[in-house]
């Protein structure tokens, strides 16, 4: 039997929160959310009709409106649209179980007010032993402060259909990470006896790989949970120590010093990591010339060990779709000036809506890694999902409802890239 998406997910909902979901008033494929936000010059919503490269008075890219994936959407004029949802189907496969309606026994990675570096470490180091050849490790880089950036491999690493996704690239979003160690130890469970989409799990893994990045920036977790002690090197501690007095003087913060440590956003050398990759650098929004809580973009592109191992594991293969964990909002961003791959990101982000209920928005801007994926020579679907509301860090105790939200978005983009890209062939 085939079921529609989204009468699946709100069913799964209610199951896993215990309560009935919020109404979401849906959102067309070409409409701006009521949760829009502008973040930095110009936004990209679209095709404006102009020509390629240009620019304007202020040297900010004018959108092009091309996009390479238009002619996989002709039959609907050339764009993705709502209508285009997933359809799932629920057929249990002889020897599975209906896991969507299941979950985890016995759980190591557990809701946590303050999920850690070292709580990750741990949880990594005990999913490895229980389930023994279904988890690859590798360490992409360490950061200043010595601590390992992650990357965890669920899947055939030979298969043509691979799928990123990574959190806690700002420090206080740490919550996050948590999540996604929640949706990869859920994998992990059901890897044998799951099934989705009328087919194993463990057949689903043959066909696609997924890849987390559980905590790309450490450093700066530490800080915003432990303030100066979470940092082992004095040279570091300066180096925050100086960031607090140029944002007080800059008049970019009039927070007291503890505070301000809690609400750091950036990695140990004070450099926002979402505005440093080489994707129009030059139009990152930090205004800081200096190390800064979130407001320094860098000295050039890359010039962070997290930034430039983000890259660098994304010029490794290619990608099919790329999810970006962020707190907070509820809401999707799919689009920048000039995306590669605009319709396919806004069919991505139409169907996590769907599975989320999170709104769609989409801002302006430079340097981030999204921008980075849609941008560069092999782009891919991105969408970054900012969970959670109120002020970040998050109390652990929204965790059951994000969780209940985010459960399933690897499943349904590992669907979703596989169904585009291997069923029916798209490029």
């Amino acid at each position: 039997m085939r079921i529609n998406l989204r009468k699946t997910l709100i069913a799964a909902l209610i199951l896993a929160m215990g309560t009935t979901p919020m109404a979401k008033t849906y959102i067309t494929a070409q409409a701006m959310s009521a949760g829009y936000v502008n973040s930095g010059p110009g936004v990209g919503l679209g095709s404006s009709g102009t020509g390629q490269g240009a620019t304007r008075e202020d040297g900010y890219p004018i959108d092009s409106g091309i996009s390479l994936d238009a002619a996989s959407y002709a039959s609907s004029g050339g764009v993705a649209i709502g209508e285009l949802a997933l359809v799932i189907d629920d057929t249990v496969p002889e020897g599975c179980v209906q896991s969507a309606n299941m979950e985890v026994e016995d759980p190591i990675v557990k809701y946590v007010d303050t999920y850690t570096y070292d709580y990750m470490v741990n949880d990594i180091n005990a999913l490895s032993g229980r389930y023994p050849g279904k988890l690859k490790r590798r360490s992409l880089a360490k950061t200043p402060d010595g601590r390992d950036i992650f990357e965890l491999i669920v899947g055939n690493e030979q298969a043509a259909t691979h799928v990123m996704i990574n959190a806690s690239t700002h420090a206080r979003e740490y919550i996050t990470s948590n999540l996604v160690m929640l949706q990869l130890e859920y994998l992990l469970y059901f890897y044998d006896e799951g099934c989705f989409d009328g087919k194993p799990l463990k057949q689903w893994f043959n066909d696609v790989c997924v890849h987390f990045v559980p905590m790309v920036n450490p450093d700066g977790v530490s800080i915003s949970q432990f303030g100066l002690e979470g940092l082992r090197s004095q040279s570091l501690r300066g180096t925050v120590q100086k960031a607090y007095e140029y944002d007080v003087a800059g008049g970019y913060t009039s927070l007291d010093f503890d505070t301000y440590l809690r609400s750091w956003k950036a990695n140990a050398r004070g450099v926002n990591l979402n505005q440093n990759f080489d994707a129009m650098f030059e139009f990152a929004s930090g205004k800081s010339q200096l190390p800064s809580a979130e407001d320094y973009r860098g000295p050039y592109a890359e010039s962070e060990p997290e930034s430039k191992a983000l890259a660098d594991l994304y010029d490794s293969r290619t990608w099919r779709a790329v999810i970006n964990y962020h707190a907070q909002g509820q809401v999707l961003y799919w689009d920048i000036e000039n995306n590669k791959m605009r319709e396919h990101s806004r069919d991505l982000s139409n169907n996590i809506m769907l599975i989320t209920g999170y709104q769609k928005a989409v801002a302006g801007g430079g340097g981030g890694f999204k921008e980075y994926v849609q941008l560069c020579s092999r782009p891919a679907a991105c969408v970054t999902i900012e969970v959670g509301s109120g002020t970040c860090p998050l109390p652990g105790s929204q965790l059951p409802t994000i969780w209940a939200q985010n459960k399933f978005v690897p499943l349904y983009t590992m669907k979703w890239a596989y169904d585009k890209f291997v069923v029916r062939g798209d490029r």
